[in-house]
């Protein structure tokens, strides 16, 4: 039998997923402020406005480079975007959070500035089985992780998964000027990734594999990392950024990562 508090909380999710259902299935748009600027979102709330990782991140120079890792529907990518020169690659494996995502951007006229991919990153190239939450926000590739809050698995589909290694022009495995013939088919179609000015990483429990992936882009351009921590990831987390010459500043749940 559940708690009081716990029953409150999952129905206070539930409501907020159908709300979200329909804002979109009817197109209302609605402004948000946020720490790095307004945007436009058929959200129908405003979870980051105050997000200290997108505050850290909205900092950078206007023309700087922004891998989003765990994009979902652009929360990051658009304001960081918007009334800047900067470039986002976005990273979203949850198909109908790529789709949301694309959406928001259009709202903005900022569809051509956001460079999607639909897969996900990892320490390896291949595919995993990805686990589509009712709470999309849940998505992850780990069925424990999709299915708090009382939410359920509504799907699992097959999605590619890459190293960031593999993408990043100039620092895949054989040192060559451009990424891995394999990167650039299917969902992840495009230009090899600019070398990253800032990675933001928010993938429901799988930051370290990521981070595995992604350790000659790291040492070749140290880019600013900014970690949202889930729980029972911090352990790990901790001894592989100071091994890699990391300081660590905890704003909550957020890590903000120098290097």
């Amino acid at each position: 039998m559940l708690d009081i508090p716990t029953r409150i909380e999952r129905l206070g999710f539930r409501t907020y997923y159908r709300l979200a259902d329909l804002t979109y299935a009817l197109g209302v748009a609605t402004p948000k402020r946020t720490v790095a600027g307004l945007y436009w979102s058929y959200e129908p709330t405003n979870p980051h406005g105050d997000d200290p990782g997108l505050a850290v991140l909205d900092r950078l120079p206007d023309d700087a480079t922004v891998l989003d890792v765990g994009a979902h529907v652009g929360e990051h990518a658009i304001p960081l975007v918007a009334g800047t020169d900067r470039r986002v690659v976005a990273f979203e494996p949850n198909g109908e959070s790529a789709d949301r995502l694309s959406r928001n951007a259009a709202r903005n006229g900022l569809e051509e500035r956001i460079d999607l991919r639909r897969a996900g990153l990892g320490d390896d190239h291949g595919s995993l089985p990805f686990y589509r939450s009712t709470f999309s926000k849940c998505s992850a590739f780990d069925r424990e992780r999709a299915t708090r809050w009382g939410a359920r698995v509504a799907a699992v589909e097959e999605v590619p998964v890459y190293r960031l290694d593999g993408l990043v022009r100039g620092v895949d495995a054989d040192g060559d000027a451009s990424a891995d013939d394999d990167a650039t088919d299917g969902n992840v179609a495009g230009e090899p990734v600019p070398p990253p000015d800032a990675v933001k990483l928010d993938v429901e429990g799988h930051e370290l594999a990521v981070l595995r992936g992604a350790e000659a882009t790291i040492r070749a351009h140290r880019p600013l990392l900014v970690v949202e921590v889930h729980d029972g990831t911090a352990d790990a987390l901790r001894p592989w950024l100071a091994d890699h010459g990391y300081d660590v500043e905890t704003r909550g749940d957020v890590w903000v990562c120098r290097g």
